[in-house]
């Protein structure tokens, strides 16, 4: 039975020795603990042929693990084989066990999956009871790390076609501007000039000619004697003009009279009979067209002031007209303009980052923005947050510990009904003065009443007991109303060196479905899992008192 246990066992063995030579990938560490922070290199070997196409896998993170670094695949050639590998720098930032998981490598259209390995990761010891004492140093202005904001350059992008477009439509043309604003007497002889500068009767170009000419005539007969003459034939034009001016005390010489129906019938013949008359009698009506003008304007009564002011503001009227139009057409295409580039940047950014960088988001730009670590009060709590805590008043210790406390320092940043705001909080006990144990019943009355003299409604607090890096403390958890809005927050409190440390967190309450997106929990997760309390010496302890 032994030797059958034997050959069994040895057998499992080598069974187990040649199922793990024939792997097709093989996963090491360089090492299996490092101090926080520092590098492990992962390898991954792969054995291929030459036709086979393998695919390692490129992400920010392996569990819980963070990729530092993605190095190249070096290659082995044996014949028609290949060995490929590849490696990975990784670290984790807190202490703690933890697991590479399978990772998978795409082998042609099948998937590989490489080893799960162990790492360790320990706390960097640092000894702070044998540092030097130095002086406070003064304060110094740090600069402003946050991203500028170049949303305004969207806004500069959509305007500017905008104005080109509005300068467009409203542009005046001078020629058609300069036409409608002359007065009729002005506007024939406008006309009568034109006609002279267009040489068609040179181009021997009658019909265009008299059609020209015929609509002078009437068109100034239409404007300033008799309305109808536009449309009127040439008898009913001649009998009603005589008409209206013995009505209106007007009287024009027979021989302006004789001219004018020689030429409007005359002009009959050429445009509808297709006759072409001789240069000379052509001009001459040219010229007489001008004396018939001239005589009907001298014999016209002056405009009264009321037909003046009728007139003004009829021309005033459509002139407002016009440009209301023109500005309506101007800031519709503005508008389409503006929905499309809109709708073009929602496209291309989303609607939440659109609507982040238009109205702002004080949190995102908080977790976005360079962050800074640096040491509150005594014994020194470090902490790492978007901008550097400044020193508060001192007033704020509760009565129940001022009996005990030899010395108080506190930290904050933001105000109350901001989005973020950081308090942090160090009391040292005064020589036997000593917080045996925290309790969440002892503790949690004065943090209630802390927040209501805030002034802050409908508190919801849940406490637990915390383990954070070696250290146990208190938790209190929850939400409260302040100003209508709802906030969540985070106090942790603990009792380290002859002390107690407490670092309060808040921040607006994310209304979100996207986990990625909720900005005050990222916020308040990497603060206070950055938290450390520096150990001092007994001898140190008693600067406080």
């Amino acid at each position: 039975m032994k030797q059958l246990i034997h050959i069994f066992f040895f057998g499992f063995l080598s069974l187990a020795q040649l199922v793990t030579a024939q792997q097709p990938v093989q996963t090491v560490v360089d090492r299996n603990e490092i101090l926080m922070g520092e590098e492990v290199k992962l390898g991954i070997k792969v054995d291929a042929s030459i036709s086979d196409l393998i695919v390692f896998p490129e992400q920010a993170k392996f569990g819980s693990l963070e990729v530092i670094e993605s190095y190249p695949v070096d290659t082995i050639r044996n014949n028609d084989r290949l060995q490929l590998f590849k490696q990975y720098g990784i670290t984790q930032w807190d202490s703690g066990d933890y697991y590479v998981p399978q990772l998978s490598i795409l082998k042609n259209e099948a998937k590989i999956f490489s080893d799960s390995i162990l790492v360790k990761v320990r706390e960097v010891q640092v000894d702070t009871a044998k540092q030097k004492m130095f002086d406070i140093k003064p304060a110094i202005d740090i600069p402003d790390t946050r991203p500028t904001d170049w949303s305004w350059l969207w806004w500069l992008l959509l305007l500017l076609p905008l104005g080109l477009i509005v300068y467009l439509l409203t542009r005046k043309r001078e020629k058609k501007t300069y036409e409608e604003t002359l007065q009729p007497y002005e506007w024939t002889r406008y006309r009568l000039s034109k006609l002279d500068e267009q040489q068609l009767l040179e181009q021997k170009r009658s019909k265009e000619f008299y059609t020209e000419l015929t609509y002078i005539i009437r068109k100034y007969i239409d404007s300033k004697v008799y309305g109808h003459a536009l449309e009127s034939t040439t008898g009913q034009l001649l009998g009603e003009l005589k008409t209206v001016m013995v009505e209106r005390g007007m009287n024009i010489t027979s021989t302006t009279e004789t001219r004018l129906k020689e030429i409007l019938e005359r002009a009959d013949l050429v445009k509808f009979a297709g006759v072409a008359p001789d240069a000379i009698t052509a001009k001459e009506d040219r010229l007489h067209t001008t004396d018939i003008i001239y005589n009907i304007h001298q014999v016209l009564p002056p405009p009264t002031e009321e037909e003046l002011m009728m007139d003004a503001k009829y021309r005033r009227k459509q002139e407002l007209k016009a440009q209301a139009k023109k500005i309506a057409l101007g800031v519709g295409l503005g508008i389409v303009t503006l929905l499309f580039a809109l709708g073009t940047w929602v496209y291309v950014e989303g609607a939440e980052n659109v609507q982040d960088k238009l109205l702002g988001n004080e949190l995102r730009e908080y977790y976005e923005q360079d962050w800074l670590r640096s040491g509150y009060g005594v014994p020194e709590v470090g902490i790492t947050t978007p901008d550097i805590l400044v020193r508060a008043d001192e007033d704020k210790l509760p009565e129940e510990l001022s009996q005990y406390v030899g010395a108080f320092d506190n930290f904050q940043l933001g105000e109350d009904g901001d989005d973020l705001t950081i308090t942090v909080s160090t009391y040292l006990f005064k020589e036997g003065a000593q917080l045996n144990e925290l309790n969440a019943q002892n503790l949690i009355g004065p943090v209630t009443s802390g927040l209501e003299q805030d002034g802050a409604t409908n508190i919801v607090m849940l406490d637990n007991e915390l383990e954070h890096k070696g250290m146990k403390g208190l938790e209190f958890s929850g939400t409260f109303d302040f100003e209508g809005s709802t906030y969540e927050y985070d106090l942790w409190i603990f009792n380290e060196n002859s002390g107690m440390q407490q670092v309060f967190v808040t921040h607006l309450e994310d209304d979100v479905e996207d986990k990625s997106r909720e900005y005050g929990r990222l916020i308040k997760e990497r603060i206070l899992n950055s938290i450390e309390i520096a150990k001092i010496e007994n001898s140190k302890k008693q600067s406080g008192k």
